[in-house]
């Protein structure tokens, strides 16, 4: 009966050990060749493109769920050879994900254990000879996915009116011994009892060359409270203020309006038909000022552009854009920061 006890309990050990020895030699399963090597996804976080893991998961920093690395970083569909197998991309060198300018032959990590991210040939546009205005900036490319997440938004330039809404105040005249008399208007002798016929505005030197005869006006009391009266401008008073520098103007109510002796005034400045592009997507450096244009779909570049007349929500462009093309006009400042990451690591 023993015997029979130790055959078994032997038998049993040399199946394990026989198992053990094929599991290990890699006996009975299938070798890995090139076409599944070729669909290894790697997966890294839209905000921290340091992480990187062979398999779904969260980001360690910020727990958002990992996507694969194609989607983030990939503007263009990856290149095939002839037998329609994906192309490897040649890489130019390894950088620094936190200092862009540190450079390695080859794959590493930096002090605080991050890994210096692969910055691929095909991937590096270079900006070369650009303008003043748009150096330390380059042309970047950002996949639908990254422009869905981050919120661009394109406007296209073409040419429209623009309008400047000229805040300032003034005060009720019309009547004898009103604010018109000190406004050279004698026109007026009968008093109106508090109800004003116009209203005196003022306009600053800033403002006076977009002011002219005939435009719309807003007048609505001091406090803010009551009725808003429309208006037009129906005459420049010749009166300059030698220190202030201010001109008056009479604004003409649709019909008299019972107020206080000031008012607010809303004078709506219209040019004609201007090529402009929205303010938002004016990257304004107080020196220079320049756009993203789409060259192509995912495809931006920087390009620098002469503003004239600014408007309340579009400005006129007078060069640097042609009628007809798209610009930037949301996340300018996302693009703006990804273009200047792509110029260090261009450099």
């Amino acid at each position: 009966m023993k015997t029979s006890k130790k055959i078994i309990l032997i038998s049993l050990l040399l199946a394990a050990t026989g198992a053990l020895f094929l599991n290990l030699s890699g006996c009975g399963q299938k070798p890995s060749g090139p076409q599944d090597q070729a669909k290894k996804t790697i997966y890294t976080c839209v905000m921290h493109h340091q992480i990187r893991r062979d398999k779904p998961g969260d980001c360690p920093i910020c727990g958002m769920t990992l996507v694969p690395l194609e989607q983030v970083l990939g503007g263009t569909p990856s290149p095939v050879t002839e037998s329609g197998t994906p192309k490897e991309k040649k890489i130019k060198y390894w950088a620094n994900p936190m200092t862009p300018s540190r450079h390695s032959d080859k794959p590493m990590k930096d002090e605080m254990g991050m890994d210096y991210l692969p910055v691929y040939e095909e991937d590096t546009v270079a900006n070369e000879g650009a303008p003043e205005a748009l150096r330390g900036l380059a042309t970047i490319k950002i996949s639908p996915y990254k422009q869905q997440l981050i919120g661009v938004r394109l406007a296209t330039a073409k040419k429209s009116p623009l309008t400047r809404v000229i805040h300032t105040g003034g005060r009720f005249a019309g009547g004898e011994g009103d604010f018109a008399a000190v406004a050279g208007d004698f026109a007026a002798r009968n008093s109106l009892e508090g109800s004003g016929r116009y209203v005196v505005a003022d306009v600053y030197a800033l403002d006076l060359p977009f002011v002219k005869s005939g435009q719309h006006a807003v007048v609505t009391s001091l406090s803010g409270s009551g009725e808003r009266m429309d208006g037009k401008i129906t005459h420049i008073y010749p009166y300059d203020e030698t220190q202030s520098r201010v001109t008056r103007v009479r604004i003409t109510l649709d019909k008299p309006m019972k107020a206080g002796l000031f008012a607010n005034v809303d004078i709506e400045a219209v040019t004609g038909a201007l090529l402009c592009v929205p303010q938002s997507a004016v990257m304004d450096t107080g020196t220079h000022r320049y756009v993203f244009i789409q060259t192509e779909p995912g495809t931006f570049t920087p390009r620098e552009i002469t503003v004239g007349y600014q408007g309340s929500d579009l400005w006129e462009v007078t060069s640097g854009l042609k009628e007809g093309e798209r610009v930037v006009d949301g996340a300018n400042f996302l693009i703006d920061a990804d273009s200047k990451i792509s110029s260090s690591f261009a450099e």
